[in-house]
């Protein structure tokens, strides 16, 4: 497993597995923290909450709100931000499949 430390005001990532065309990845999201915007090129995204509401925002959509246990799959190319409800703290799995992973900020 590969742990990454928070920097500033980032969330912190830790890679739990990682093969060809899959990366699985448990982050954690202080208070005040977000992912910012950003798609990616080949791999969606499948965000399960774990605790507290995860809000999962789209430049052209309605922002979806997931509880605990709760999953949304972004696709890619999809411009997306992630953070907590009421910019509370929230954990979530990540699950990057179908290609090679990547992030665009945008």
């Amino acid at each position: 497993m590969e742990a990454t430390e928070a920097r500033g005001n980032e969330p912190v990532r830790e890679v739990l597995a990682s093969v060809d065309g899959l990366r699985v990845q448990a982050v954690t999201i202080a208070p005040g923290q977000r992912i910012p915007w950003h798609r990616h090129s080949e791999v969606s995204d499948t965000i399960v909450a774990v605790t507290g509401q995860v809000v999962v925002e789209f430049r052209d959509e309605a922002p979806q709100r997931l509880a605990p246990g709760d999953r949304i799959t972004v696709a890619p190319g999809v411009e997306h931000s992630v953070h907590g409800a009421a910019d509370g703290a929230c954990q979530f799995i990540n699950l990057h499949a179908g290609g090679v992973y990547d992030f665009v900020a945008s």
